[in-house]
């Protein structure tokens, strides 16, 4: 594609020839059923219970997302759904490109999750936080906070030598990591020392505390992983009585 195409995509998806992302008539985004929906980690806070107790809470803005296009697989139907409005000036030719045959304004993040019924949804409609209520079941996946390279006993939770008399000054060591002439190697997976965190990560069965419509919010009771203001999953659990079950 050459350049003065990709100034063409670019041009038109800054004017108003493409349509606008907008709420569905007649509220027709609390119809869909999604697996999950992409929001952002606003913080922790608390909140207090009917029965007196205090419990940690974790706040996630979660949306608005755009659906894009659904995916028929085999006994299973997808949707994308896009989140983060971002300028077209950073997206590469590809990206433009899909985004100008949708017909929809570009997005940062898009990320495919299942679809329950398969209902038809246009391209743009928008999806808010409405499709958990309070007392559902959660898996939040994330990027975890990143710790840099750290010890075994940081990384590992190795207990290190006992501080006594005699012990030389090696209590936060590894310790040996070979056997002898058999196999005279380091086994494949031999916890050690190294860069810690950083990295996907995902927390089961999480309850969501209260559900804020109007401002997209969503309140889950614990942590979660990631630092605030990073790109949080929350999905319905796949256990128990999770989407599938509802």
């Amino acid at each position: 594609m050459s350049e003065e195409k990709t100034e063409k995509i670019a041009e038109d998806i800054k004017s108003d020839n493409l349509t606008e992302t907008h709420e569905p008539e007649n509220n027709n985004h609390s119809s869909i059923k999604l697996s999950g929906l992409m929001g952002t980690k606003l913080g922790m806070t608390h909140s207090l219970m009917d029965d007196g107790r205090v419990v940690p809470t974790t706040l996630v803005q979660l949306g608005p997302c755009y659906a894009l296009e659904k995916s028929l697989k085999t006994k299973k139907t997808s949707l994308k759904v896009g989140f983060q409005d971002v300028k077209p000036t950073s997206l590469n030719k590809p990206k433009l490109t899909y985004f100008s045959k949708l017909k929809v304004k570009p997005v940062k993040h898009i990320k495919e999750f299942d679809l329950l019924e398969d209902t038809e949804i246009k391209p743009g409609t928008e999806i808010k936080a409405d499709i958990f209520k309070e007392g559902d079941i959660t898996d939040v996946t994330s990027n975890s906070k990143g710790k840099g390279f750290s010890g075994v006993i940081k990384r590992h939770n190795f207990a290190g030598l006992r501080h006594t008399h005699g012990t030389p000054q090696n209590q936060r060591s590894g310790g040996s990591i070979g056997a002898c002439a058999y196999p005279g190697r380091v086994w494949k997976g031999q916890k050690m020392a190294g860069r810690y965190g950083g990295k996907k990560s995902t927390i089961q069965g999480l309850e969501v505390l209260k559900v804020d419509i109007e401002k997209n919010l969503i309140f889950i009771k614990g942590s979660i992983p990631g630092s605030n203001g990073s790109l949080v999953f929350v999905n319905h659990t796949r256990k128990g009585n999770g989407f599938r079950n509802n």
